[in-house]
Parts: structure tokens; sequence; C-alpha cells
């Protein structure tokens, strides 16, 4: 559905911005804590910003205690894929005491999977298989196991060599959607950056309101533009800062 590289910024000025963090703003790393994020971008992201009179939120699998560990200053944010969520003043967590149970249950399975790594989130819990490829399909029945009697309605979400468990009906388009009816979302043209599958609901929700979609890296994808690789969507990103102080990028 691609249309094409990168989206045109004539009207930039109108757009809310949402912006994924890993594989889209950051290069992918080993593991979640050793991402590096370059001096320049938070005070990039803090410009643009205030450019779009506050309207960028950042929307990710992370925790929002994840995304802050990296962007400080408490920005408007969605944590693990939509389960949590900052908008000014205002923050919505829901009960995560499922949390420990699931947790449980993995750890009574990983002991025979060496090579998958489990990183708990304050409304997830995630299985990492990317040092350990041949596993998925064990990581997948593993993760799909400890699903059932006395837990709350959890779906599986699986993005790249990672499986997730989540509260059911978690998704990145419907807290997208959410904020585009807050000001100061509300009225503007929604663009929502991304990489990976987990993303793909963003990119339906957004265009299904006639906003950009925008998809880093390769494979298919709802998403109606493309960009390479991070490295190139935070130039692109440096340049719609110029572009919106006035200057020619």
């Amino acid at each position: 559905m691609t249309r094409g590289t990168l989206p045109p910024m004539a009207d930039a000025a109108g757009w809310a911005m949402f912006l994924d963090i890993d594989g889209t703003l950051l290069d992918m790393a080993p593991s979640p804590g050793d991402v590096r994020v370059p001096d320049f971008l938070p005070p990039l992201l803090d410009d643009l910003r205030r450019r779009f009179g506050g309207a960028l939120a950042l929307v990710s699998g992370r925790g929002l205690d994840g995304i802050d560990r990296f962007f400080p200053g408490k920005p408007d944010a969605v944590g693990c894929h939509g389960a949590e969520w900052r908008h000014g003043d205002t923050l919505f967590i829901p009960p995560a005491g499922w949390v420990d149970e699931v947790a449980a249950r993995i750890g009574a399975g990983i002991g025979r999977l060496p090579g998958i790594r489990v990183e708990r989130k304050a409304l997830s819990l995630a299985l990492h298989y990317r040092g350990a490829p041949e596993l998925e399909r064990e990581a997948r029945a593993l993760a799909a196991g400890v699903l059932g009697a006395g837990l709350p309605p959890l779906s599986l979400l699986e993005g790249k060599s990672v499986i997730e468990i989540i509260p059911a009906g978690t998704a990145k388009g419907t807290a997208i959607a959410h904020f585009m009816g807050l000001p100061p979302y509300a009225g503007r043209r929604p663009v929502f950056a991304g990489d990976d599958v987990t993303d793909e609901s963003g990119f339906a929700a957004v265009n299904g309101m006639g906003g950009l979609s925008i998809h880093v890296g390769g494979g298919a994808t709802r998403a109606r533009f493309r960009i390479a690789d991070p490295e190139t969507m935070r130039r692109w990103l440096v340049e719609l800062n110029i572009a919106l102080a006035g200057e020619r990028p």
C-alpha cells in the first residue's frame, strides 16, 4: 500500500505527530536497555512539540517508565502498546496484578529454553528470542500456554523477534484515536511513524482519519509512506523542524 518514500510537508503545521521509538526513532539494539539516544534527539522532539502546539506523543511497546528513562520531561506518551498512556497531567494505568501470575507461569517453563530473554513491563510481559531465533516456535507456545484460568482476558502480540502478552483489546491504533479526540491533537491531521507489525493498527487508524502513515524499514505494511531506517527518519525530522521554522530544508 506504500505510495512513496517521504511524506510531503506542505500542511505540516497542522499535524499531530505520533512516533514509535525502537526501530523508528532509535536504532535497534540486542536488548531494549542497550539502545542509544543521539544527544540531539530529545531537544529536537521538544522543538517539534512546540511547533505542533504540543501535539506530539511517543507511542511505544515500552512502558511509560521505560520511555521516561530515555526521553525525560514526561512527554505525552502511550506505553505498553496502548495499555497505558499519559496526556498532560492525566495518567491512565489500569490494574496490573495479573503480570505477577503470568511472570510466575513463564518462570516455571523458561528454564528449558536458554536464549529466550523475559522482559517484564508494567502492563505486559515480553519473550525476546532475537538471540535464539531457532526457538521462535517454543517461545510462542510458552506464551500461549500460560494464558487461561484465573487471568483477565489477555492476548499475544508478535513483533520483531518478540512475543508479548498484553491485555486483550490493547492496540496502538486505539490509543492514537483516543488522543485525536483530546486537545491539542483534536482537529489536526494525525501522522504516525513505526517500524513493526505491532504498529500496523496505528497505521490503519491514521489512514482511516485521513492522516499520514510512515513505515520505517522494509516489509509489507498498511503504511502509505516509507523511510529506509531510523537514521533517515531522524534526518527527516530535522528537515521537518527546519521547514516548520520557516527555513528551507
